[in-house]
């Protein structure tokens, strides 16, 4: 419990990979433009001073700090099986070193070979993949070791330029956020819940240690249940701002 060098890994703000890409484009239609650059008075107010631009923001996922419920003592039978609570042929075993009421929260084991994401719909993390720890034992799962969802979004914004004299104008905009209304998951639930039998190894949705979790025992462990949180602008699902802006 005092190896400090156990809870080494990627802190929970840690993302690895990031690109942006932003541009700004004045469109070459009216007066002085490279096209209808004679255009009239009428001509002039609608093809000219048009501006786009654009945002294109990605990132890889945030680091996933996964763990397992374990109550601090477990009692093991004469065959090895491990339950919650006590009973005659059962002795106890100190779960968690150096735990306690606040502590009983770990890291589980990673079982070698099992590709720990699924990506199947919303069920982002195989439970399959992760077990529970032997009792007295630490997980061998390192903190922050796997990844949660990538992250792409694509702003844009058109704007009209009304001229009042040379050092002013009116600007109308349309302002559309995620215009392609993609996707964006937070992380999901990591913590796997207290697993173990309490009296009897045919209790439904029990695992033992060293043994795979299932998605029943699981419960909503790894399951993708809600969007990226901004009032506007990242994460949002497609919002559109209109706007009227006087520049002197």
């Amino acid at each position: 419990p005092f190896d400090y060098n156990y809870d080494r890994g990627y802190n929970a703000f840690d993302i690895r990979h990031s690109f942006n890409l932003s541009a700004v484009y004045a469109l070459p239609f009216g007066r002085g433009q490279a096209f209808l650059r004679d255009v009239g008075g009428v001509g002039q107010a609608l093809v000219g001073n048009w501006e786009l631009a654009a945002i294109f923001n990605a990132r890889s996922g945030l680091p996933l700090d996964i763990r397992v419920v374990r109550p601090d003592i477990v009692y093991v039978d004469a065959n090895g099986n491990v339950f919650n609570n006590p009973a005659p042929d059962r002795r106890a075993v100190i779960n968690t070193p150096g735990g306690g009421a606040s502590r009983n929260v770990r890291r589980p084991d990673l079982i070698p070979g099992v590709n720990p994401y699924l990506d199947n719909d919303r069920q982002f993390l195989n439970p399959a993949a992760f077990a529970i720890p032997a009792p007295g034992k630490f997980g061998n799962l390192k903190r922050g070791l796997l990844r949660g969802p990538n992250f792409k979004q694509f702003d844009l914004m058109i704007a009209k330029r009304l001229p009042i004299t040379e050092r002013s104008n009116i600007e109308l905009r349309a302002e559309f956020f995620n215009l392609f209304n993609t996707t964006n998951f937070a992380n999901p639930p990591v913590t796997l819940p207290n697993a173990l039998p309490n009296s009897s190894l045919a209790e439904a949705n029990r695992v033992q240690p060293g043994q795979p979790f299932t998605q029943a025992a699981a419960g909503v462990f790894g399951i993708l249940n809600r969007t990226v949180e901004r009032t506007v602008g990242l994460g949002t699902n497609r919002q559109i701002q209109l706007a009227v802006r006087f520049n002197f």
